[in-house]
């Protein structure tokens, strides 16, 4: 009778041991995701943002300084052309993206890699975050309208939206 509880118990703590395993394992893979998109939406954010904050407050083209660190554009604020500008700090072992304008200094986003401005084309600006760059028009909404509608700019092919062919079931 003794050996016979023994192996119910010795079988018992084999499948407890399996299922906390199991259950570790699916705990930590959720940690793993939820930090994941965590991660990804304050970026997505971030370029949004900024992407924003450009293309319906500025009054100017941006600059990108020669270094890459810092991004500028003038801004109307109370009547006033007020300047913007986005910098890039590193803080220890993280880089930093600041806004400083207006209303203040503004730490918009931390990274652990390296973030940067550049100017791969004349006409457009872009930044390089989390191994990501995105790209942006360089003009504010209605010098790109008149420039359309004028012919004096082609808008690059990666701005214009596609056509996605829709077919009736």
């Amino acid at each position: 009778m003794t050996v016979q509880v023994l192996i119910y118990f010795i079988v018992s703590i084999f499948f407890i041991t399996i299922a906390y395993v199991v259950l570790d394992t699916t705990i930590t893979h959720f940690r793993t995701t939820l930090q994941r998109i965590d991660k990804e939406t304050d970026l997505f954010m971030t370029v949004d943002f900024l992407r924003r904050d450009f293309w319906f407050h500025s009054v100017s083209t941006g600059c990108v300084s020669q270094d890459g660190s810092t991004f500028t554009f003038k801004e109307k604020i109370d009547g006033q052309e007020k300047q913007v500008r986005y910098f890039v700090e590193r803080d220890d072992s993280f880089y930093q993206l600041r806004r400083i304008a207006n209303d203040g200094i503004n730490v918009v986003y931390k990274s652990a890699k390296p973030i940067s401005f550049s100017e791969p084309v004349k006409g457009i600006w872009a930044i390089t975050i989390e191994d990501l760059q995105f790209e942006m028009v360089n003009a504010t909404p209605t010098e790109l309208m008149e420039k359309l509608y004028k012919g004096k700019v082609k808008t690059p092919e990666f701005l214009l939206p596609k056509l996605i062919e829709v077919r009736n079931r």
